[in-house]
């Protein structure tokens, strides 16, 4: 298809039992079903044998570039209304990964990516290793997840996470809080040793952006947000990646005297790209059908590639 992709290759050392395998075919399931303009997408997963009898595994993505959220915030303070498009953003993918029937349990600043298209900041979700199917006949259900047995990053997880209770999408929602925090403050609400983290998960409230931050000038509505996700009864946090939007809109109408109807999700303008350069590139290769295909899923998605659709449906097969 002539498309440009990063191919992920797992380090031996982690593909060596089958529960390390089953983990990152997990990943590739997972990453392979959500389509969103939030989410890095899976698009093939193999397993090769070597000559020495090691096998190895790869992921393959497309060849996105760009910088993560953690570098992002080492290099500077953000105002706080960037911090909260990028969340929204962030929210966003979320909200499909949870619409696909799946957890991610490991969303941190780390596994977000932020790069430019056209001169606009676009956020992607990445990296499903630790990601559960809580909707069966989905996708196959992970048969090693056991009640009580912590998996994800300590400083990014909700308290009933580290405690290894069962999880629901508010536990995801509680690390895009902790995101928010940290994107406002340069730091994490809870840092220390990891006994320290921990005790501090489950036990001390959330210091307050404000008084981290003063300089940021951030907006007591947009500090109630975070405090709200961040809290440490499930109950008492937003119950969706929706609602977690709706909430940042809300507060930012109030902080900013801004009209809500101006902060819209985040435009659609890229969607249908990847279709579209998949269907030129099938006509490249003379595979019309194909590129029919996609130009016409180019449009579904995005009505500025009906041109192209129009174009490739003139296209005869015998050309």
């Amino acid at each position: 298809m002539r498309r440009a992709v990063a191919i992920k290759v797992i380090h031996p050392e982690h593909t060596r039992s089958e529960e390390q395998r089953r983990r990152i075919r997990q990943e590739a399931r997972v990453g392979g079903w959500i389509e969103h303009r939030n989410v890095v997408q899976v698009l093939d997963f193999g397993e090769e044998p070597t000559e020495g009898g090691e096998t190895i595994v790869f992921v393959v993505m497309p060849l996105v570039t760009g910088v993560t959220l953690r570098g992002l915030i080492l290099d500077g303070a953000l105002p706080w209304r960037r911090s909260v498009d990028l969340v929204r953003q962030l929210l966003a993918g979320v909200g499909a990964i949870h619409r696909g029937g799946a957890l991610h349990r490991d969303l941190k600043s780390n596994n977000c990516l932020v790069s430019r298209d056209d001169g606009v900041e676009r956020l992607r979700v990445l990296d499903f290793g630790l990601a559960k199917v809580v909707r069966p006949g989905l996708i196959s259900r992970s048969p090693g997840s056991r009640t009580g047995v912590f998996c994800g990053t300590l400083a990014y997880a909700a308290p009933e996470q580290v405690l290894g209770l069962p999880l629901d999408v508010r536990a995801d929602l509680y690390a895009v809080g902790v995101i928010l925090f940290e994107l406002l403050t340069r730091r994490l609400p809870f840092t220390g040793s990891d006994y320290k983290v921990l005790r501090a998960v489950v036990e001390t409230p959330a210091p307050s952006t404000k008084m981290l931050a003063p300089a940021a000038e951030i907006p007591a509505q947009i500090e109630a947000v975070v405090l709200r996700a961040l809290a440490k009864d499930p109950d008492d946090r937003y119950s969706s990646a929706d609602d977690f939007d709706r909430a940042l809109v809300e507060a930012v109408t109030l902080a900013g005297d801004v009209d809500a109807a101006t902060l819209r999700p985040c435009p659609p303008a890229h969607l249908g790209a990847d279709e579209a350069e998949a269907s030129l590139a099938a006509w490249t290769c003379f595979d019309y059908e194909i590129a029919r295909e996609q130009a016409a899923r180019a449009s579904e998605l995005n009505r500025a590639w009906s041109p192209l659709a129009l174009l490739m449906s003139l296209v005869p097969d015998d050309a």
